[in-house]
């Protein structure tokens, strides 16, 4: 029923019931006049029977038999009689005509039909012999049965006369029904048409034609819905055009914003990258000569620190319109990201380039950014490479920029250094970058390895044993172990400091958790944690340490963080928050390469540390140079004094760590103890185990 239309189920809706009510009332009705035919047929059988048995009575009281046959034959003549006999009392026939006769049964009674079936009626009507009506003198009290008329009536005429009364009324019936079936027809077809054009409608506009609209010719409730349709589709395509304008628009707005900086309006750094394409690919497939500018721009950094970044975010702008005004109209400046900035100079030689630079760099230079009562001056160093054919990928074309760019920061700032092949400076600032690259990939897959270097107690065995933590990087083809100094320049460089520092971390207090658990440390180790200046100044790192220690409840006790006395100097308010939020904690603290400063001994009464680790400057010639030693004295006396304990670095020989010990140093390190060894070594953890442990917040910072 749900799958057929709107026609078919007002027909059947109308229909079925006058079906069902025709059929059963023709029924109903051939019914009663089918038993009333019988009944008439039985009476008629019997009447005839009857009259029949009281014409034959003196005949058969006579004995005339010939007569019988007389009286009998009219009878016979009637077409629905098939027999006529006559019996005397015995039941011997005296007379039949028609069928054979057949034995019955004396009724006891009248007249009675004794047998009957589907096609006749046997009747069977006594004869008797009754008083004489003329001389009122009985003859016979008693009537007497003379004889029996026996009467076979045949039913066919009446079954015939059923069947035309039964096709009779279903014809009527069928009559009523087409009838009303028309009528339901045409009912269906006034609903239906409206109907059918709504659903022509919405499926065409449901298909995307958002003209579709119907034809507004009905009334009442069709009209209505014809009338809101209409106003709906209308609507309809109304706010369709407005989203396609809209999302145009947008379309429009983020392809724009994904190769425009949004600050300055400037190409992007895919946009910039991709229009560098271009100039690499013509250089190749023309020989055209193309320039690349790579500009940073120098104490920049000051406008944050002192107006903050809406000062600076200003400072890029009106540098970018004033970059734009001394280029030429070909050239193409993007800002590719920070406070760096690039110029595309097509078809331009080295020596043009040069020039064009330099102008640049005048301009800056010269331009002077007034912020409130402040008035800042920039500079800008600049990476200059000349784009042919002899490049084999755009990005090395930046790679060089950039390096001499750096080389030119390097060299003391505003100026232009234009990279030349064979150039040692931009080649070691490539190396850097290439060790960026290395780094990414040693941290993603796992190369880096953490080393562990006891500190040993000089004088008293029961203090707590302490290792510092160092970093190796494990080459992925070769599989030789890199010691810090080749990688942590370019780290240091490239901010990938703070990301290194949480890595260490983060393995760091697994592993110490595990060791404990195992039983291969002593229940007081120590681990000494490095932290670089970039990670102490990190606004998020604090938060970071007490999400990993919530994570490592059991370690925070014997992690201590270690940080340069110019570190902690450079970033005085953080270092100092830092210390106590994690002392609170508890973690230690160890001020590193104490002494280098000129005014080192000043910061002790500010940061609350727990371990002074004397400069390795003095300890390794202490010996011999009776300064170092007065030197290193002088940090004792003054750590004992406020309770802060002491640890010795580059500790070489026998003869270094006696004069430690005799000064009362605490604790000493360096080769002549004990070369680093791995960290899972000292914890009893399989490597296996360790490899693919603990670096699951890459998140916390981006690449």
């Amino acid at each position: 029923m749900n799958n057929r239309g709107i026609v078919a189920r007002v027909l059947i809706m109308a229909l079925l019931p006058l079906v069902l009510a025709a059929g059963g009332l023709s029924w109903f009705f051939i019914q009663a006049r089918h038993g009333e035919i019988d009944d008439a047929l039985n009476d008629r059988a019997r009447v005839m029977a009857t009259q029949l048995a009281k014409s034959c009575e003196y005949a058969l009281f006579a004995g005339q038999h010939d007569e019988l046959e007389r009286l009998a034959a009219p009878l016979y003549r009637q077409p629905e009689v098939q027999m006529v006999a006559v019996a005397d009392a015995g039941r011997e026939y005296l007379l039949h005509l028609g069928d054979p006769p057949v034995d019955f049964q004396a009724p006891d009674g009248e007249t009675v039909v004794v047998r009957a079936d589907a096609l006749s009626l046997l009747v069977v009507s006594p004869v008797r012999h009754r008083a004489d009506a003329s001389t009122d003198v009985y003859l016979d009290p008693t009537p007497n049965v003379l004889g029996y008329v026996v009467l076979r009536v045949t039913r066919e005429p009446t079954l015939q006369r059923q069947r035309d009364m039964l096709w009779t009324g279903l014809a009527f019936a069928l009559l009523g029904v087409l009838l009303a079936g028309l009528l339901a027809w045409r009912l269906g077809r006034d609903i239906v048409r409206p109907i059918a054009m709504l659903t022509g409608a919405v499926q065409r506009l449901g298909a995307g034609d958002l003209t579709a609209r119907v034809r507004v010719d009905t009334g009442g409730e069709f009209a209505l819905l014809e009338q809101g349709f209409n106003r709906m589709a209308q609507e309809l395509k109304a706010s369709y055009d407005n989203l396609h304008e809209r999302v145009r628009t947008a379309t429009a707005q983020l392809s724009w914003q994904a190769s425009h900086d949004a600050l300055t309006g400037l190409l992007n750094r895919t946009g910039f990258d991709e229009a560098l394409h271009r100039l690499w690919q013509d250089a190749r497939d023309a020989g055209e000569r193309h320039c690349l500018l790579y500009i940073d721009l120098d104490q920049f950094k000051v406008v944050n620190d002192t107006s903050g970044h809406q000062a600076g975010d200003e400072l890029l702008r009106q540098l970018a319109t004033l970059m734009r005004h001394n280029l030429r109209a070909s050239d193409v400046l993007g800002r590719l990201g920070g406070d760096e900035f690039g110029v595309l100079l097509a078809h331009c030689d080295a020596a043009t380039g040069e020039q064009l630079g330099d102008k640049l760099r005048r301009v800056i230079k010269a331009y002077r950014y007034a912020h409130g009562e402040r008035l800042y001056q920039v500079g800008a160093s600049i990476g200059l490479v000349e784009i042919d054919a002899s490049w084999t990928d755009p990005a090395q074309v930046m790679s060089a920029a950039d390096a001499a760019c750096y080389a030119a920061k390097d060299a003391g700032r505003d100026m232009i250094r234009r990279y030349h092949p064979g150039d040692e400076e931009v080649a070691r600032r490539r190396g850097e970058m290439d060790w960026l690259e290395r780094l990414k990939r040693a941290m993603r897959e796992q190369h880096l390895l953490l080393y562990a270097q006891p500190i040993v107690a000089l004088g008293d065995d029961g203090l707590a044993p302490h290792y510092e933590l160092l970093l190796r990087l494990r080459e992925g083809d070769s599989g030789d172990t890199v010691l810090p100094m080749a990688f942590i320049p370019a780290a240091e460089r490239y901010q990938l400091m703070p990301l290194i520092d949480r890595w260490v971390i983060e393995h760091a207090l697994d592993m110490c958790e595990r060791g404990i658990a195992n039983g291969s440390l002593d229940a007081r180790v120590v681990f000494g944690i490095n932290l670089s200046g970039a990670t102490l100044s990190e606004a998020r790192f604090q938060s970071y340490v007490r999400a990993r220690l919530r994570d490592h409840p059991a370690a925070a006790a014997h992690v201590c963080f270690e940080i340069t006395e110019t570190a902690a100097i450079s970033n005085m308010d953080t270092a100092q928050a830092l210390i106590e939020d994690l002392k609170a904690l508890g973690c230690h603290f160890a001020l590193d390469d104490f002494g280098s400063g000129l005014s080192s001994f000043a910061y002790l009464r500010t940061l609350a540390v727990d371990y002074i680790k004397i400069d390795g400057a003095f300890v390794r010639d202490m010996v011999r140079d009776a300064v170092d030693a007065a030197m290193v004295e002088a940090i004792v006396r003054v750590a004992r004094i406020m309770g802060i304990r002491t640890v010795a670095e580059f500790v070489e020989d026998g003869a270094t760590a006696a004069a430690l010990r005799a000064l009362g140093v605490d604790y000493g390190q360096g080769n002549h103890f004990a070369a680093p060894r791995p960290l899972t070594q000292v914890c009893g953890v399989p490597a296996r185990d360790a490899a693919g442990a603990g670096w699951s917040h890459q998140a916390d910072s981006t690449w």
